[in-house]
């Protein structure tokens, strides 16, 4: 091989490659670690840039709906300045009215039933006492067994003592650790929430300058190349929460309907219940049955059977038809793959990776069906 310029760089890259590898491999504990701590130094602001990305889809809604822009006689187009503003503070209501109608609508029952199953359970108490005495009675042994039975009542007093002493240190050290960390969890929370606002109303201004140091730093084509996938990974995972909602309501309205048809309790809870749950992709609805379950449990027991294999029919459906199809449109899936992005997100990443597999999926779909027709071209293929 002739030792040009160009091969002379090949090398020194492979071999500046070959160092870093080596040193990352011998100190991967040590760096695992490292990012680890920075993840959780950084997770506030990450939290932030996330919140600022879904508050950003329903704010973009209302600006273009309520905001429209004004052409002057001069040809410039002039914006209300009031236009982000209100159109923030429009989605924040509707953020959080949707997610106290779930709270309002779900809560409540979930105490009613639960505080039912408390009550009865002295009665069950009770049955239980008169089932004792009653197989005393019929099998004489069981009794005389009982009588023998010797405890040693300062053993006993005395191991109760420990526990008690043990489990009131844990209490009190558990108290502190939660006080702690619910103090650290409501300042990263407002920390979050600033900064998302910051990223709101200033995020012309932060692409800009985002745009600016890519192009200072890389030649042209790489810049322009790492922009497109960029402006390709917002619009897929915009679409992606835009499709899942479209998604959640969608089994939810089919849930209620069919709950409605079998005559089945709580129709408006739980299905309102299973299309929250069903923002969770594929596995959510499982969580919505088990939920359900319960409380038609408490005052039906036949009809949670039911429940159980209708919800079940329609989760099938839900995962097999319905998701593929409403996700495969929205971020340019086809269904097949959708169906194994979900899958494999979920094997690798667990809950966060059932969340963002698909969408990272469609990124890397659209990357590679543009590089595979640009190569064809060139090709003349």
């Amino acid at each position: 091989m002739e030792l040009n310029k160009e091969n002379v760089k090949k090398i020194m890259g492979m071999i500046a490659f070959a160092i870093i590898l080596y040193f990352v491999l011998q100190n991967i504990v040590f760096l695992v670690s490292v990012i680890g701590n920075l993840l959780g130094i950084l997770s506030p602001f990450l939290f932030g840039a996330g919140l600022a990305f879904v508050w950003n889809i329903p704010m973009k809604f209302f600006e273009r709906k309520l905001f429209k822009p004004q052409k002057l006689k001069n040809g410039k187009i002039r914006e209300s300045k009031l236009k982000r503003p209100i159109s923030m503070i429009l989605a924040m209501v509707l953020i959080v009215l949707i997610i106290a109608f779930v709270i309002k609508l779900v809560i409540p029952q979930l105490i009613s039933v639960i505080v039912m199953f408390v009550s009865e359970v002295p009665d069950l108490l009770y049955d239980v006492k008169d089932w004792a005495i009653e197989m005393t009675k019929q099998y004489p042994d069981i009794s005389n067994q009982i009588s023998t039975i010797e405890i040693d009542w300062n053993k006993v007093t005395n191991e109760a003592i420990n526990l008690v002493t043990n489990v009131t240190k844990g209490l009190v050290t558990s108290s502190i650790e939660f006080v702690v960390s619910l103090v650290g969890g409501i300042f990263d929370a407002i920390v979050a929430f600033v900064f998302a606002i910051y990223i709101l109303t200033s995020k012309e201004k932060l692409a800009k300058q985002v745009k600016k140091i890519i192009k200072a730093y890389l030649p042209e084509k790489k810049a322009e190349y790492l922009l497109d996938i960029g402006k390709l990974s917002k619009n897929t995972f915009s679409n992606f929460i835009t499709g899942q909602c479209t998604e959640a309501v969608v089994i939810g309205v089919l849930c209620f309907l069919g709950m409605l048809i079998l005559r089945l309790p709580f129709a408006a809870t739980i299905s309102v219940l299973v299309g929250v749950t069903a923002l969770i992709p594929i596995v959510g609805a499982f969580i919505g049955i088990i939920i359900g379950a319960i409380l038609i449990l408490s005052i039906a027991p036949i009809k949670s059977v039911i429940f159980i294999v209708f919800l079940v029919i329609l989760q099938q459906v839900e995962s097999n038809a319905i998701y593929p199809k409403v996700m495969g449109d929205s971020v340019g899936l086809p269904g097949m793959w959708v169906l194994v992005a979900v899958v494999v997100g979920g094997s690798l990443g667990g809950m966060l990776g059932l969340l963002l597999g698909l969408p990272m999926a469609s990124v890397l779909y659209s990357i590679l069906r543009s590089d595979v027709n640009q190569r064809l071209k060139e090709k003349g293929a």
